[in-house]
This record gives structure tokens, C-alpha cells and sequence, in this order.
């Protein structure tokens, strides 16, 4: 079943990349490695969303080692489909992750990653109690 959905990777250069990889492909879904050269790119730009160009620019920053991974074109079944992957093929989750949303498609890579290790570290921080709080105003 060919999906129409997209995963860029950073950083995922190891054993649990290339599992994503796999699930990938089972999925139907299309894969590219994002180089960081790339890094001070719009994100839109890279992942080929109209409107937005590629400047030519070259990163030469140190940018980040963390993986990352960017899903674009992603309807409700195709992410449970991917996270069930994950969980069926006993893959390590991927701390950094957000969908491609015209919110973000504006942003490069480098504040892309702070932002998500900003919310990461804002989940991990709460005690159960603040996390079970926040679910309930939601």
C-alpha cells in the first residue's frame, strides 16, 4: 500500500535509523536524510512544500547531534500506523519528532531542534501529577 507521507531523518546514522528505514519502506513511506548543510534551510523548503525555495545557503555551524526525525504528509492512520511500527519492531523511540505543520514549515532545522528539545524537556520535567493535571484541561 503506497502512502503518500514523508520522514526526514537527522542524525540516524545507527542501528535504530536503520529500523526506522525498514518500517519505512514497509509503510510505503518515503525517506531523506537531511544533511546539515541544509541545517539554516526552511524546513518547508526542504521537504519540498510549495511556496517555499531552497536559498543554496550552507550551514557550516556545528548544529546538533541529536537525532530527529520531521514527518510530513502524515493523515491520523499513517502515524498510528508508524508509532505501532515502532512499538512492533521493538524500536527505541526517537525523543525529538514533530509533524511538518504550516506553522513550522518556516523554521530551519537549528530552531526546529531547540523548540523540540525545549517541549521535551518541559514534558520530562512535570511530576505525574502535573502531567495528569494538564491532560484533564486539555
Amino acid at each position: 500500500m503506497k502512502q503518500n507521507g514523508a520522514v526526514y531523518f537527522y542524525n540516524l546514522n545507527s542501528e535504530r535509523g536503520r529500523k526506522i528505514r525498514m518500517l519505512c519502506l514497509t509503510l510505503g513511506l518515503k525517506i531523506r536524510v537531511v544533511d546539515r548543510a541544509q541545517y539554516t534551510e526552511a524546513i518547508g523548503a526542504i521537504a519540498g512544500v510549495p511556496g517555499y525555495s531552497l536559498s543554496g545557503e550552507t550551514y557550516k555551524g556545528e548544529g546538533f547531534e541529536d537525532e530527529m526525525l520531521i514527518l510530513k504528509g502524515f493523515t491520523g492512520g499513517m502515524l498510528d500506523s508508524f508509532l505501532h511500527g515502532f512499538r512492533k519492531m521493538k524500536i527505541q523511540p526517537v525523543a525529538l519528532k514533530a509533524v511538518l505543520t504550516e506553522a513550522n514549515c518556516g523554521w530551519n532545522s537549528l530552531e526546529l531542534h531547540d523548540e523540540l528539545v525545549k517541549e521535551h524537556e518541559s514534558m520530562h520535567s512535570q511530576t505525574p501529577s502535573e502531567v495528569t493535571d494538564n491532560k484533564e484541561t486539555e
